[in-house]
């Protein structure tokens, strides 16, 4: 089971940074999710929530929010630095199909990366353009399984995102029988780890990568 370090390495820095990023590969952490979004003049920033400072991303050009949010980086500030040291989750939280594919390829880590989303509409379009990157769907609510991962399928993912409370024996059943991955998400309780790893769950998204690591290497 491997390791997904939430929100670009939380714990090592402030959320979604470069500054974090690096601090987590330089601790160890081999894979990172983080957040993508459009501002309005065509940056891919990183970046969860879709107002900073009561600016929504998407109608403020990528100079003006770095008034108010410095920190912020470009996803290809943090591929500049980071491609080829540690593997990417993108969690695409408003973005266009094209940009997020042709900057990955240019980068050459579309082997590397999964791209996930809660909107299956957008991972099926993506999955058309990119069809050899992986794609994963994330949602929230535990019940009808059973469409979610048909939904899933039908839009080319090969990993199922769910809250980790939506874990259960008939979702590994359904996943197992289709030959997905099961990816979930936030999952920071040392119990909660304990019960995923009898599930039999793939990886996990977490804010505590390191002490997670410690607790999965004393068992191997």
């Amino acid at each position: 089971m491997y390791l997904i370090a939430h929100r670009g390495g939380r714990g090592f820095g402030i959320d979604n940074t470069l500054d974090a990023m690096e601090n987590a590969v330089r601790a160890g952490v081999r894979t990172i999710e983080t957040d993508v979004r459009m501002t309005r003049d065509a940056k891919l920033i990183l970046c969860h929530d879709a107002v900073i400072w009561g600016h929504i991303v998407s109608k403020t050009s990528y100079e003006d929010l770095l008034k108010y949010a410095p920190e912020r980086p470009l996803l290809s500030d943090v591929l500049d630095c980071l491609a080829g040291w540690v593997r990417f989750n993108l969690e695409i939280k408003d973005a266009p199909v094209r940009e997020i594919g042709q900057l990955l390829e240019a980068y050459n880590i579309d082997g590397s990366v999964i791209i996930t989303s809660f909107d299956l509409g957008f991972l099926d379009e993506f999955k058309q353009d990119y069809p050899n990157i992986k794609t994963g769907y994330l949602y929230r609510i535990w019940y009808g399984d059973e469409q979610k991962i048909h939904n899933a399928i039908a839009a080319g993912a090969t990993v199922i995102c769910p809250q980790y409370h939506s874990v259960n024996d008939e979702l590994m059943e359904h996943v197992e029988r289709h030959n997905l991955e099961v990816v979930p998400w936030t999952v920071n309780r040392d119990e909660d780890l304990v019960k995923l790893i009898d599930y039999g769950v793939h990886g996990i998204i977490t804010d505590r990568y390191m002490s997670f690591k410690i607790a999965l290497d004393a068992l191997s």
